[in-house]
């Protein structure tokens, strides 16, 4: 309860703008959406079995909402969108540290036991994380970033003197590219180690759905790699090999049984779901309630499962029907957005950021399919980040069209 105080202060701010400004929040197209997912944190607190113990996660929506309303009003230019999304990419290199740091490493892949074996754990004893950070959650927050910056990079240190990023301020482009390099290569190199299955598959499939959508090159590019693939099943079955049983055996230790696994907890959270349809069963309560209202046979009742492993599913537990549609719908809007961006501009720098920041989203939301970063999770402020900066976007994109 020692953050409702704290909570005070995001209102207050607000008043305060109102009355600087005119209008209290900047007006966006997700204002709506945003709204309704509040109202429905806020009608959770009804219906959570303990107050204290969803507070962290309701917290973490507001600070993470007005954080959004806040990025949105600041970026009003295209000099503060270039420099925002430096800050962006350097938040990626400063998470991939971070997760250096402090992640608890798991083995699923024998050949990476040499390097975790010597990754010293640094960071530890946080709240929700006494342990280390869970490798798969450290994965799906450093797959929001990966894409902006290689597509950033593959436009070579030329592209960089397009760029000014503050008055008086001038770093050549070679320095800003070999800058970049260095955090895409850190960044990458912790999410290869993180083993995250989920999270290298959501990124693949957003990468060929990029190639598919980009231009005519790539379409072509990408049914080269759909003709490599059917060539490479074809072999196995002439092999006499199940492609199945390969694809399992080739996707680590524990693969199997993780799938059965999973499956378990999705049942059990449409059961939840079921029970608490409008209100949500209150955030951050599944993970106590399911042990004693809907019990596992296949996961240890002794592990702590933190959420339902799917995004979706998981905020309609939390927040109920009307809080999942409040959820789909910012998913929808920050794709339209950037989808308008992409088709409309005429400038390379907004229609590489539209592209990446989109294959950045779509992977983020394949790898909470079979696994999640619940709303109001310390590491989704990376997700209210690029959605203000899908926004601010937009708005400096319409912004040019109107001058």
């Amino acid at each position: 309860m020692d953050r409702v105080p704290f909570l005070l202060i995001v209102p207050l701010f607000w008043v305060i703008a109102w009355t600087v400004r005119g209008e209290p929040i900047p007006q966006t197209p997700m204002n709506t959406a945003l709204f309704l997912l509040v109202f429905m944190v806020l009608v959770s607190l009804f219906a959570t079995f303990d107050i204290s113990y969803s507070l962290p996660k309701v917290s973490g929506v507001i600070f993470g909402v007005a954080f959004f309303f806040a990025v949105v009003r600041w970026l009003i230019s295209s000099e503060r969108l270039w420099l925002g999304l430096q800050i962006y990419l350097i938040a990626g290199g400063t998470l991939a540290i971070v997760g250096l740091l402090g992640t608890k490493w798991f083995v699923k892949f024998s050949g990476m036991n040499a390097i975790i074996s010597r990754l010293p754990l640094v960071i530890r004893g946080l709240p929700g994380a006494e342990e280390g950070f869970h490798p798969n959650a450290v994965a799906g927050a450093l797959v929001f970033f990966l894409p902006v910056q290689a597509l950033l990079l593959l436009k070579g240190p030329n592209y960089w003197k397009l760029v000014k990023l503050i008055k008086n301020i001038s770093i050549s482009s070679r320095v800003q590219f070999s800058i970049q390099a260095l955090i895409f290569f850190l960044t990458s190199a912790v999410f290869l180690l993180t083993q995250s299955r989920g999270a290298w598959l959501g990124l693949a499939l957003a990468s060929l759905a990029a190639l598919g959508w980009y231009s005519h090159r790539t379409r072509i590019i990408l049914i080269g790699i759909i003709f490599l693939c059917l060539a490479g099943a074809t072999i196995l079955s002439l092999k006499h090999i199940n492609i199945m049983s390969w694809v399992s055996a080739q996707g680590g230790s524990g693969l199997a049984g993780n799938i059965d696994g999973r499956l378990e907890i999705w049942s059990r959270a449409i059961y939840g779901i079921q029970d608490f349809p409008l209100t949500g069963m209150g955030m951050n309560c599944f993970r106590k309630i399911m042990p004693v209202l809907y019990p596992t046979f296949l996961n240890d009742p002794s592990n702590d499962i933190a959420h339902c492993h799917n995004h979706i599913l998981q905020a309609a537990l939390d927040l109920g029907i009307p809080g999942l549609v409040a959820y789909l719908a910012i998913w929808l809007i920050i794709a339209y957005l950037l989808i308008y961006v992409f088709r409309h501009t005429h400038d390379m720098i907004h229609k590489t950021m539209a592209c990446g920041l989109g294959i950045g989203l779509l992977a983020h939301f394949l790898f909470g399919i079979q696994d999640a970063i619940a709303l109001g999770a310390k590491v989704g402020i990376t997700f209210w980040l690029i959605l203000a900066l899908g926004v601010g976007l937009y708005n400096v994109e319409k912004g040019c069209k109107a001058t």
